[in-house]
């Protein structure tokens, strides 16, 4: 396998090649395909990987997969670091080619070792969870914080996660939290999860409820399930804390309560909205079904029909 390496190419074919992006800009595809090709008989690396991306997404040519790889191999070998993340891909994927995990593995470290901070992360998560290599945590830590130093903030959250477990490097939790939350400056979902899970229940961070419940609301709204399963939740008891509050109220209990003792969790978040029971338990299904749509899990699905049938039967 090739290591990434300065490419010199002749003149004319590197102006072939930046013609074929500028057309490639302007939307003529298939003047940008004709380009790239004249390019990539030249040996232009940049220009088979171009070609590879054209025969895989159809774009001025017909959808290829078997010769999207065999163009994604071509520049791989002449080191293109962008081209050896994309067959390690297809290896992973299965698309084009065999399914292969080892084989995957080995492109993902080239291209890693090459500098590309999306192939760093990649590899980290093959040695974290032994994906076609034998799992090796410390090894996941350095490539994680190897793509984190190179501003990718999906590396930077599972450095957290790595601080926050002890995995691969000694259990820190305030480490952990300050990779949570720059990745999730970031736009990172999954870290505004693991934020919320710092700030309810203190690690790392003083304990703030409400701050938990704003970063599982931020992460259930792009796409994070986790986060939509917790947000789900802290609507249920919150749900669950007012009916009991509400036959409080109404004598039914023998002994009142303080009316101003808050639900336990990010509970007292969500009941600091003026919505009732119904709205917050309506919330509550939502937010936990969309979790278990997205993992096909039938017993979230089964939770979600028990909040509805229990009348918020959940402990506060």
């Amino acid at each position: 396998m090739a290591r990434k390496s300065a490419q010199t190419c002749d003149p004319a074919v590197e102006q072939e090649f930046e013609r074929g992006k500028a057309y490639e800009q302007e939307q003529a595809h298939e003047k940008a395909f004709a380009c790239f090709s004249a390019a990539a008989r030249g040996g232009h690396a940049g220009a088979e990987f171009c070609l590879a991306v054209c025969c895989e997404q159809g774009r001025g040519t017909e959808r290829d997969l078997s010769q999207a790889v065999t163009h994604y191999r071509r520049a791989a070998w002449r080191g293109n670091a962008a081209a050896q993340y994309a067959l390690g891909q297809c290896y992973a994927d299965g698309r084009g080619i065999g399914r292969d995990e080892k084989s995957a593995y080995e492109w993902f470290r080239l291209s890693a070792e090459n500098g590309l901070a999306a192939a760093q992360h990649r590899v980290g998560v093959c040695c974290l969870y032994g994906i076609g290599t034998e799992k090796n945590f410390q090894a996941a830590a350095q490539w994680f914080r190897a793509a984190a130093e190179q501003g990718d903030h999906l590396a930077r959250c599972d450095l957290g996660s790595c601080y926050f477990s002890g995995r691969g490097v000694e259990k820190n939790e305030r480490k952990a939290y300050a990779c949570f939350r720059a990745a999730a400056m970031r736009g990172c979902a999954e870290a505004m999860n693991n934020l919320g899970y710092c700030f309810r229940f203190g690690r790392g961070v003083r304990k703030n409820e409400k701050k938990a419940f704003g970063c599982f609301r931020a992460a259930a709204r792009r796409g994070c399930a986790g986060a939509q399963y917790n947000l789900g939740l802290c609507y249920a008891r919150a749900a669950a804390w007012r009916k009991t509050r509400s036959r409080r109220s109404n004598g039914c209990a023998v002994r009142r309560r303080r009316e101003a003792k808050a639900p336990r969790a990010c509970s007292r978040a969500a009941t600091d909205r003026k919505d009732s029971p119904e709205k917050a338990l309506e919330d509550a299904v939502y937010t936990i079904t969309l979790y278990a749509r997205t993992f096909e899990e039938k017993d979230f699905l089964a939770m979600s029909e028990d909040i509805l049938t229990s009348g918020y039967a959940l402990s506060v």
